[in-house]
């Protein structure tokens, strides 16, 4: 059986649900963006280590929440943040789109060497707190979760977003 869990991303929080029981948390980590963003990336530059910090962080805080995930389960999401690291990943646009690990891998070493001042122009990636973030998040996701890939979708392929940050609200408490 193949589980599908629904990857939200919160201000405050962050949670995998499974989309076929109906609020089944998998996993909820008590931070979100908001906080990786204001406490690592505060503004549009990144460097070497402030971006060691939040890997660090994020690795902690990933391990700490003990989410427990089926073996072989499948990882959804429809988060703009998402599409957007999809597409600067080198993913063709479109309603569904398929990230794979070594394509977020390959974008986390362009962000590495423009932290370190070393990427082409053409190798530019966006210069905001909230790319960073997202990049950063979703490569250790990928890795101490250990999912190959992540479905980015069309938002009403999965329960809205406003359904979801209700769950993740609720559980957060």
């Amino acid at each position: 059986m193949t589980h599908i869990l629904q990857l939200v991303l919160g201000p405050e929080s962050t949670g995998l649900f499974n989309c076929a029981a109906e609020g089944q948390r998998h996993g909820l980590m008590a931070w979100g963006h908001a906080q990786l963003t204001a406490w690592f990336f505060n503004g549009d530059t990144i460097t070497p280590g402030r971006l060691e910090h939040a890997i660090e962080w994020t690795e902690d805080r990933i391990q700490a929440a003990h989410a427990d995930i089926p073996l072989g389960a499948q990882l959804y999401t429809s988060e703009d943040d998402l599409r957007a690291l999809a597409e600067v990943s080198g993913v063709s646009p479109s309603e569904d789109m398929l990230l794979h690990v070594e394509a977020v891998e390959a974008t986390f070493s362009r962000l590495v060497m423009q932290a370190f001042g070393q990427a082409p122009h053409q190798e530019a990636l966006p210069s905001s707190a909230r790319f960073f973030s997202t990049v950063v998040f979703v490569r250790e996701l990928m890795h101490h979760l250990h999912f190959p890939q992540i479905h980015v979708v069309h938002k009403h392929s999965l329960p809205s977003v406003a359904e979801a940050s209700m769950l993740l609200n609720a559980q957060a408490l």
